[in-house]
């Protein structure tokens, strides 16, 4: 089998969960870590390190990368000035990416020419597979989302703008583009996880029992590796450690007429990173594990 040889660039919570979904994934060989701190390398027994923060002096050439995993938001021309023959970018890009792909929605789109992929965000991994199967079903004429995030009782961490997820969706589901606008996230103390809300006027008159048997419908089918249906409270629905990156929550789902409010989510760092780790794979031309999901280009 051929093997891509991997680099992770980052530190933090991120970097390590990247760390953990590459642990075991078939034909992918982690060659380097650049962590920024001591954290990104915990268990990466055998596994070179450094430490090097000057863009110019980055290993990858060194260690003929063939992808590097961007955890930091580094611009991603400067990995490939480094060295490195693709990169996915799992944080904020420095600039235009040749393609942005949600593992399972639309990444039939890659292309062995697209030397630069955005991952998208969390929020845009945990709704896109909502939009994409509520579109197909119902179409989608415009729609609202509003992130709901955890804050510590103290209100010591100051409130994030937009997600960005709006625009991610935009070039995920391109037959959508302009549909989607983004309330400025909310911020509620004691949740555990966070919680994407999605308003839209669907083309058609729908009932809650329809939406919500579509949807369960495709989490217990095939799409059962990347989205969850819940029907107990959220925070309790989606264990941290589970690697499904999207849990939808039925108990929220509303409609009036053609207006239609839905709900999903994800609990941490742990689903999105095994999407990235799948995404790596498809830039790789490995096979894939889960099923494609992805319309006619």
């Amino acid at each position: 089998m051929v093997r891509a040889r991997i680099a992770i660039d980052g530190g933090g919570g991120l970097a390590r969960s990247v760390l953990d979904a590459l642990r075991g994934a078939a034909g992918l060989e982690l060659v380097i870590i650049n962590g920024h701190d001591d954290g990104a390398d915990a268990g990466a027994a055998g596994v070179p390190t450094s430490r090097v923060r000057d863009a110019r002096r980055l290993p990858w050439k060194r260690h003929a990368v063939d992808i590097v995993l961007d955890c930091c938001g580094r611009d991603a021309r400067v990995h490939l000035a480094a060295g490195a023959r693709k990169v996915l970018s799992c944080a904020a890009a420095g600039t235009a990416a040749d393609a942005t792909v949600v593992y399972g929605v639309n990444h039939g789109a890659l292309r062995d020419t697209h030397a630069s992929v955005h991952s998208a965000c969390r929020a845009t991994h945990a709704i896109a597979p909502v939009a994409r199967l509520l579109h197909d079903a119902l179409g989608i004429s415009n729609a609202m989302l509003t992130a709901v995030h955890s804050r510590p009782h103290d209100g010591a961490i100051a409130l994030p703008g937009a997600t960005g997820a709006a625009a991610h969706l935009h070039r995920v589901l391109p037959e959508l583009n302009h549909c989607f606008d983004e309330t400025e996230p909310m911020r509620i103390p004691g949740a555990h996880a966070s919680l994407i809300g999605m308003v839209f006027v669907a083309q058609r008159a729908t009932t809650v029992e329809e939406v919500n048997a579509l949807m369960q419908t495709a989490a217990f089918g095939d799409w059962a590796a990347l989205l969850r249906y819940a029907d107990t409270p959220f925070t309790t629905a989606l264990s941290a450690r589970d690697t499904r990156s999207s849990v939808f929550e039925a108990g929220w789902t509303q409609v009036s007429g053609r207006v239609v409010k839905v709900c999903a989510g994800y609990r941490g760092d742990h689903g999105f990173a095994h999407r990235l780790v799948d995404t790596v794979r498809a830039m790789a031309h490995l096979p894939a594990h889960l099923p494609a999901h992805v319309p006619a280009q």
